[in-house]
């Protein structure tokens, strides 16, 4: 994967996410134009801190702000992956709205299998 050049208002979204503070995410979103999908230097974006960690209100939002819902973290998972692999049936649902149900990951597998692996 391509590390993007990284800031500190880049750390501010991810903090926003961490917190569970849509308000913010929208505000940083907005007025800062930042991208919810970019990759910090371990490989995570704001947008799959969402759906592994089941923040459910900061991902409505940055779906509303058209993410590119097919973007893979530095492991090669989408954020349908990180939320059935986390167990975040929430965010797992909201993402089978708008993500093919069959994509794989790094290594051939779809979000059922990471789902199975977590009884969700």
């Amino acid at each position: 994967y391509f590390i993007q050049d990284w800031s500190k208002t880049d750390d501010r979204l991810l903090q926003a996410v961490e917190q569970n503070d849509p308000e913010k995410v929208a505000t940083l979103l907005v007025k800062k134009g930042l991208c919810p999908s970019k990759l910090d230097s371990e490989g995570k974006s704001a947008f799959h801190l969402c759906a592994s960690r089941g923040r459910l209100d900061c991902l409505e939002v940055i779906l509303s702000h058209g993410v590119d819902i097919s973007v893979t973290d530095g492991t090669g998972f989408n954020a349908l992956h990180l939320a059935a692999k986390n167990g975040q049936s929430d965010c797992l649902k909201r993402l089978l709205q708008s993500m093919p149900v069959d994509a794989t990951d790094s290594f051939g597998r779809t979000s059922l299998h990471h789902a199975g692996n977590k009884n969700v």
